[in-house]
């Protein structure tokens, strides 16, 4: 099943990550795009025969952050959140 990363996906796994019932499910979650991830940052590296400090680090880090609890309560907030410009 092919799930996208949207508005709604991020708020349920920040309101669940911590859920009896449906933590399991949520972590599971993660370890898909987690998995994901890595695939689309093999075939990058396919594609691409140089790559730099900066790109690298964006890829380990975007990796490395979703398995993160904090990433996903931060990513719910600015979800909510509302500023004047």
């Amino acid at each position: 099943m092919k799930i996208n990363c949207d508005a709604k996906l991020i708020r349920y796994i920040a309101d669940n990550l911590e859920d009896p019932r449906k933590g399991e499910e949520v972590q599971e979650m993660i370890e898909a795009i987690v998995a994901e991830l890595k695939k689309d940052f093999r075939e990058y590296q396919r594609k691409h025969s140089r790559i730099s400090d900066e790109t690298l680090a964006h890829w380990e880090g975007l990796i490395c952050e979703v398995q993160n609890p904090d990433f996903w309560y931060k990513m719910a907030h600015l979800l909510d959140f509302s500023f004047e410009y």
